[in-house]
């Protein structure tokens, strides 16, 4: 027999060394070679992976949610730049944290080490189940929407039904790369990484061209009308930082690159502000081009954009666009799927999703688990995006925070650690000061989006005891699920890889 059987009864997986080399178990003297995610990512992958999963499809619809919460085009710019300076100091926080715990998981890897396991897993509850995939799914019809676009030129929109099946089409295609090898998925993100920037560049250049030719009509008198409310304001922020979610992406997969604690700060460091200062270019090509009325009235400003200025090649815009989504959905499903699997291999998701393919040394269950959910939520009919911002904004933010404060009382609790890299100390207070202010301003406007992450959030306290800390439940789902699990091992020639220890190291 070649499983293992617990107390229950119940098959137990296999790990690759008691499999052996055929799948089953191994014979005396065979010698195994080690399953497991591998140093694949080198420091062009990190750069395109922080800048493919940043620029998505954010900078092509958040400008109208920030103008309208800011009021004014100068506050609207100012608000991008100050995104861009959030995002770079908290990944700075990342870098000190991705170097002293270089485990893949990001945040489910950090709050682990510092708090335990229960903030880790209320983490990885609300990421892998809601954020995530949601996120995959809001890009994935994003790219829908302009691909399909230069077939409806007399629509604004195109049908719905052909959104969702082009959306459909491209998580299955992201699926089916990240599956096939971890190479296949950074190349793909290496190369429409520089599409999408091909993509921006001409927006730039269009908006230079415009402001060239001496139209600054747009620009005068950029600050009038700018609205007051703190809470507007901070409404302003969650769609800008929209546009930046994924600065923490390369965190994900520290476990697969070749030299982090070298090339984690230098591909963060070279990602975020380069995508800044793209921002705030192309930014100001949509204010010069159409103006304040023109991003206010536009669900697709980019389109508006090419539509006014590139005449008979105005296809370009759609397709590079396209392109940059994909990158996106492709770079979120990279990082993402990680995530499942270490929380899978320290217990808080079934272990089958921290299973590994023998051959293609991809966390293959887990990349399958988190677009089948993409696809689901594909479904009913799509809620509001700004309602969508607000809602992930806030749980996103909230976990950011935690791992400012796991940082700070890292610091203090183990001065001793070992940090390859270390931010100064004045950084992570500011930025958790702004996630504390990100976090509580929403509740005076949005407090039902607000609410409902926070009520989302909670309601893992008692899925961790019931079906994590309770052991009588844990064994019991381990004895049900057991059979079906090493099943589906044996038919998809899977395994599950060492265990790797969260803990931090000390000198």
């Amino acid at each position: 027999m070649t499983s293992k059987e617990d107390e229950y009864g119940a098959s137990e997986p296999l790990t690759h060394e008691e499999k052996g080399s055929n799948g089953e178990a191994p014979s005396a003297g065979e010698e195994t070679k080690v399953v497991g995610l591998k140093k694949q990512v080198t420091l062009l992958n990190g750069v395109t992976i922080v800048v493919g999963v940043i620029i998505g499809s954010g900078i092509f619809i958040s400008p109208k949610g920030v103008l309208s919460h800011t009021e004014s085009i100068g506050m609207s710019l100012v608000v991008w730049a100050a995104c861009g300076v959030l995002a770079l100091l908290g990944s700075l926080c990342y870098c000190e944290m991705g170097t002293m715990i270089p485990r893949s998981g990001a945040e489910y890897a950090y709050l682990y080490a510092a708090f335990g396991p229960l903030p880790a897993f209320l983490y990885s509850w609300t990421l892998a189940l809601i954020i995530r995939p949601s996120s995959l799914t809001v890009v994935a019809l994003t790219f829908a929407r302009y691909v399909s676009q230069p077939f409806f030129p007399d629509c604004d929109i195109s049908p719905i039904a052909v959104r969702k099946i082009l959306a459909a089409t491209c998580l299955a295609l992201t699926m089916f790369i990240n599956c096939a090898s971890v190479k296949w998925a950074t190349r793909i993100q290496d190369s429409f990484t520089f599409g999408k920037l091909i993509a921006l560049a001409i927006l730039i250049v269009i908006g230079l061209i415009e402001l060239g030719s001496g139209n600054v009509k747009n620009f005068e008198n950029s600050f009038e009308g700018t609205t007051t409310n703190l809470a507007s304001i901070g409404l302003a922020f969650y769609s800008g930082l929209w546009a930046y979610d994924g600065w923490n992406s390369l965190n994900f997969v520290t476990e697969e690159m070749k030299n982090p604690a070298r090339d984690l700060p230098r591909a963060l460091m070279i990602g975020i502000p380069l995508v800044t200062i793209v921002y705030i270019l192309t930014n100001i090509g949509y204010i010069a081009v159409v103006g304040k009325d023109g991003i206010l009235e536009s669900g697709a400003v980019a389109l508006e954009v090419g539509n006014l200025r590139l005449g008979p090649v105005n296809w370009f815009i759609p397709i590079f666009v396209a392109c940059s989504t994909f990158g996106c959905v492709n770079g979120l499903a990279f990082s993402g799927a990680r995530l499942v699997f270490v929380a899978a291999r320290n217990g808080h998701m079934p272990k089958a999703l921290a299973m590994v393919h023998n051959s293609c040394n991809t966390p293959m269950p887990s990349i399958i688990f988190l677009h089948v959910l993409a696809m689901i939520m594909l479904i009913p009919d799509s809620s509001e995006f700004s309602t969508l911002v607000n809602y992930f904004s806030f749980a996103a933010w909230l976990s950011y925070l935690a791992v400012f404060v796991a940082l700070l009382y890292l610091r203090w609790k183990r001065p001793n650690a070992q940090r390859p890299y270390k931010v100064w100390i004045v950084v992570p207070i500011i930025i958790s000061l702004a996630a504390l202010y990100l976090l509580i301003s929403p509740f005076w406007r949005e407090p039902v989006e607000t609410t409902m992450a926070l009520v989302f959030i909670l309601v893992g306290i008692p899925v961790y005891i019931i079906f994590v800390w309770w052991e009588r439940t844990k064994h019991a789902c381990d004895g049900f699920c057991g059979k079906f699990t090493y099943s589906v091992q044996k038919i998809f020639n899977l395994s599950l890889p060492e265990s790797q220890d969260d803990s931090v190291t000390e000198e």
